[in-house]
């Protein structure tokens, strides 16, 4: 990681308390260099007037002597506790200083790693201020700006030689500033695609934004990927579509075919046979149709939708007859979902209706169940045999097309939606749709 160091570095930190401690012993000292010579003096006045009390007839070499000895005790006996009071003192500011290395030690080792981390990474790693003039950098952002670390210094993110990018990223940083949260960006750049995710650096103490972190990765390979595929999606899709038209061309001759002859020979032997070749001819346009439905699933990215006003929308389509419909989903609610979602609830309505028999009404609610929420679908018709239950999401079960059901669960799964049926037979349907955390919202 590459640190922009200025010549002189002033650190500012709060440093009173040191001051007001070294200031403290310097007081300490001084008091008590001024209580031992206050004491000294006391106790040798004390002893010379002492000694002169008890023998008056000393003479003046005895009581140097004398002097000498009791003054050297007394300095043997003030240079131990002074030694002493160092030696503690010694004792304390060498488990100071270990402490002291330990953490420098841990610290480095912390950059270290750091630095390993950020150096190692592919994507182009850099911080800069609310100016956007660069604060640091790694190595990987460097070789792709073709500059050095000395350059790169006093150079502006959105400065020349990409005034092309100036308005744009001075607006991302502003959005950041206001939104006080990360965002995420794609941009190209000689010909290259990129994506950047900008995050605010927030000062703990204020709380305010100091600077804003942006990490880069080029997504040039990935994008030439996903274009290749659209193009053969594409491409795909279309025979696909020849084709289908191709067979519902002969399906429709075949049909009017078999119309004509049933009329020419109404010859009632023959009658269940044109009934059994026009039922396979319907079931193969049926297949069609369902290829040209399944084909979309997917195609386009999942979006939020009301789940109420799918509901609505999805009766509307249906002829419902004397059956009602009660959304009682909440307005507003909305589903993380294919685009295709709204044709899940109109098959849901469409078989109640078509195979619900006694059926007068069809119920939507949602419930919570854990971290998940679960949309219902009930009503009061006769229900889903249990034998048929797992079975009714096969492609081609059923006695329509047998494709709506497993259609549903196809585009339920493009964002881990699930479907089953947990009725009881003859007391009515219930499909439960269990939408993940987050895709509800």
């Amino acid at each position: 990681m590459e640190l922009f160091k200025p010549e002189k570095i002033i650190i500012y930190t709060d440093n009173s308390s040191d001051i007001k401690a070294q200031e403290g012993l310097n007081i300490n000292l001084k008091g008590s260099l001024l209580v031992v010579f206050l004491c000294t003096l006391a106790v040798m006045t004390i002893f010379e007037v002492v000694k002169q009390i008890l023998n008056p007839s000393i003479t003046i070499w005895q009581s140097h002597i004398i002097t000498i000895l009791f003054t050297s005790c007394l300095s043997i006996i003030i240079a131990y506790f002074a030694f002493q009071s160092l030696h503690d003192a010694h004792r304390r500011l060498s488990e100071e200083l270990k402490k002291r290395i330990a953490a420098e030690n841990l610290l480095r080792k912390s950059e270290a790693e750091y630095r390993t981390f950020v150096e190692s990474a592919d994507e182009s790693i850099y911080t800069v201020d609310l100016q956007g003039k660069y604060l640091l950098t790694n190595t990987r952002n460097l070789e792709r700006q073709g500059i050095s670390s000395d350059k790169i210094q006093k150079k502006i993110v959105w400065g020349s030689p990409f005034q092309e990018d100036t308005l744009h990223f001075s607006a991302l940083i502003e959005k950041v500033i206001t939104s006080r949260t990360s965002l995420q960006d794609e941009y190209e750049r000689q010909g290259r695609s990129f994506i950047r995710q900008l995050n605010p650096v927030i000062d703990p103490e204020s709380s305010e934004i100091i600077a804003i972190t942006v990490i880069s990765s080029e997504i040039t390979e990935r994008n030439c990927t996903e274009k290749a595929l659209r193009q053969a999606n594409k491409k795909l899709n279309l025979l696909s579509s020849i084709t289908r038209h191709d067979i519902n061309n002969q399906l429709t001759v075949l049909m009017g075919f078999l119309s004509v002859l049933e009329k020419e020979e109404p010859d009632p032997i023959h009658n269940e046979y044109f009934l059994r070749v026009m039922t396979s001819a319907k079931r193969i346009s049926d297949m069609i149709q369902f290829t040209k439905e399944y084909e979309e699933i997917g195609v386009h990215a999942p979006i939020w939708e009301d789940v109420h006003s799918l509901v609505d929308l999805a009766g509307k389509n249906v002829h419902l007859g004397k059956v009602e419909v009660r959304n009682d989903l909440p307005s507003g609610m909305k589903i993380f979902a294919d685009p295709l979602i709204v044709k899940v609830f109109y098959n849901l309505i469409d078989n109640a209706v078509r195979y619900g028999v006694k059926i007068t009404v069809i119920r939507f609610s949602i419930q919570k169940s854990g971290l998940n929420h679960i949309i219902l679908c009930e009503d009061d018709g006769e229900g889903v045999p249990i034998v048929e239950k797992d079975r009714i999401f096969d492609r081609g079960f059923g006695k329509n097309t047998g494709f709506g059901l497993a259609l549903a669960r196809e585009i339920l799964d493009i964002t881990d939606i699930t479907i089953i049926e947990n009725g009881e037979p003859q007391k009515g349907a219930r499909f439960e749709i269990t939408v993940p955390q987050g895709m509800l919202r």
